[in-house]
């Protein structure tokens, strides 16, 4: 019994001397022969293609989809495994994909991963994969814009990586991204692709971007604008409403655009926001802020008489002119008719530094900071680089360039009591099961008084004066016109013919909760404000309040004088 025992362990005790022998054997084989082996792993692994899924969407304040996701295909190769490369180049072209010529070169030259084509339609994918040999595709998500030319100045637009190039789309890129991974492609035995997901899948977040714009707003203002820019015979048509107790956007829009679905065949200029991008001189709708600042320091009685001079006034060498020639007025009438030389008059009340700082502390010569779009500074020179003609020039809004978007901002200081306040595009961002929603208090540039005053003066402009095309029967509108003109790129001085237009307001005029802005670029039909401008702003005016119940008024109070 004893003897049987022994010799069963010395069996296994030399069958594992055996099988350890063979083992190292082996190991010492494939130390050998690892070329072969590296060779044939090569072969079964076919790279790293990386990609993303679940972008965060974009919608409207009421949710409506502005920019979504949809399934797409992308199409790849990897050169090593082809025969003819040229021939599969010109397979290609032969099915519809013409490849640039980075693209050509790295077929023919090299054996790692290439794209062919991104995001294309699932059916032509497999079209192409049945016609040319060796092409496979990946299943991908591609962004769509289902209301096009809507807004899309703002949404922005991805590129074929699906990474923001404009717009909300690229300022809140890293936020809207989604959920980025790696693709593994490795061939089995039989040469099958088997293709396997980066293994550390981290969990998607769902996420949501709401605009502050009204969907229907901002497709009607954009309507309205190309309508009325035609009507003109305007280079462009801009519009801007201001919520003026929030600083939300209302809508923000111009004439002309383009589909972000294909915006490489619009030309780069269509891409911008011009409510936010574009730079011209003011003009009368500047007059309030001088206005403004003499109210408010107590400075200023609308009753006073302004000597006019008939419409002709030489200042420093150099001639002011109005268009109505009037004598003596009141400071009142200075604004209801807009003369440029009683407004003059009044500026000298003020010093060069005064009005300089206040200015400044408008916003005027900075971005407003309104995130998600790209927008100038605009210009305002320091008061010590300013000549004698400078403050005078600035009163009446020439000398300085704005954006209608800063101008949009100051009249809703006017409209909320005072308050200057941060426009604002994004309503609230929404990750998973957390919000954020951006606030801002706003800064006090002038009292509710000085509001107040300027509501009703406003209004009699509009009753009385030169924005007399912006009465409405329907809601009660105060506002002022503007007519600038613009610099000469070739001899650096004002044009002769290039003006532009605009009418800047505020709605309903006795209890105003909307700031508005047109302007139009060179209108070929009237230089002035009053004749296009204000028309456009009254059809504006009007939809609004009809859209968000705003009440119809037609009381108009006398401007108190103290």
């Amino acid at each position: 019994m004893l003897k049987n025992e022994k010799s069963r362990i010395s069996f296994f005790s030399w069958l594992a001397i055996f099988i350890f022998c063979l083992m190292g054997l082996r190991i010492v084989w494939l130390n050998f022969d690892g070329a072969f082996y590296s060779d044939l792993a090569a072969k079964q692994s076919t790279g790293i293609m990386e990609s993303s899924k679940g972008r965060g969407l974009i919608v409207d304040a009421q949710g409506h989809p502005l920019a979504i996701n949809k399934k797409s295909a992308s199409l790849y190769v990897f050169p090593a495994e082809l025969k003819d490369r040229q021939g599969f180049i010109d397979k290609l072209r032969q099915a519809g994909i013409r490849l640039p010529a980075d693209k050509r070169n790295r077929i023919l030259k090299s054996n790692s991963f290439v794209w062919l084509a991104r995001n294309i339609d699932v059916a032509d994918a497999e079209r192409v994969q049945k016609y040319v040999d060796k092409v496979e595709y990946i299943l991908e998500e591609q962004r769509l814009y289902p209301e096009r030319k809507l807004a899309a100045s703002i949404v922005g637009f991805t590129g074929t990586d699906n990474k923001g190039l404009g717009g909300i789309e690229y300022r809140y890129d890293n936020i809207l991204e989604g959920r980025k991974f790696r693709i593994l492609g490795l061939k089995d035995n039989k040469g099958k692709r088997i293709i396997l997901e980066d293994p550390e899948k981290k969990k998607e977040v769902d996420t949501m971007i709401y605009l502050t714009i009204d969907q229907y707003l901002q497709g009607l203002s954009e309507e309205i604008l190309r309508e009325d820019t035609e009507a003109f015979q305007a280079d462009k048509g801009i519009a801007i409403a201001m919520d003026a107790e929030t600083g939300e956007i209302v809508f923000a829009a111009s004439s002309g655009g383009f589909d972000p679905n294909d915006y490489k065949k619009y030309p780069s200029k269509e891409w911008r926001s011009y409510p936010a991008a574009f730079l011209y001189e003011p003009g009368s709708i500047f007059k309030p802020v001088i206005f403004s600042l003499l109210m408010d320091s107590h400075r200023l009685n609308l009753n006073e008489l302004v000597n006019c001079e008939n419409g002709i006034y030489n200042i420093y060498g150099h001639n002011i002119k109005d268009v109505h020639k009037n004598g003596l007025i009141s400071a009142e009438q200075v604004m209801v008719q807009s003369s440029n030389i009683g407004t003059i008059k009044l500026s000298e009340k003020v010093t060069k530094k005064e009005f300089y700082e206040y200015i400044d502390k408008l916003g005027f010569g900075q971005k407003t900071g309104v995130a998600g779009i790209l927008e100038e500074d605009g210009l305002l020179r320091n008061y010590k680089k300013w000549s004698g003609l400078s403050k005078p020039s600035i009163s009446i809004g020439q000398e300085i360039l704005v954006t209608p978007l800063q101008m949009a901002r100051f009249y809703s200081a006017i409209a909320n009591g005072g308050m200057l306040k941060n426009p604002k595009i994004v309503k609230k961002v929404v990750k998973g099961e957390d919000t954020y929603t951006p606030k801002d208090a706003g800064v006090r540039v002038f009292s509710e008084a000085t509001a107040e005053r300027l509501h009703t003066l406003l209004k009699k402009v509009v009753k009385d004066g030169t924005g007399k095309n912006a009465y409405s029967d329907y809601v009660e509108i105060g506002g002022k016109t503007g007519t600038g003109q613009r610099i000469d790129k070739e001899t650096g001085t004002y044009s002769k013919s290039g003006y532009v237009a605009s009418f800047a307001g505020i709605f309903p005029a006795d209890n105003p909760k909307i700031a508005m802005v047109v302007v139009y670029k060179e209108p070929k039909s009237s230089i002035y404000g009053g004749s296009t401008a204000a028309k456009t702003f009254k059809t504006l005016a009007e939809q609004v309040s009809m859209h968000l119940g705003l009440k119809r008024s037609y009381v108009y109070e006398s401007v108190p004088t103290s």
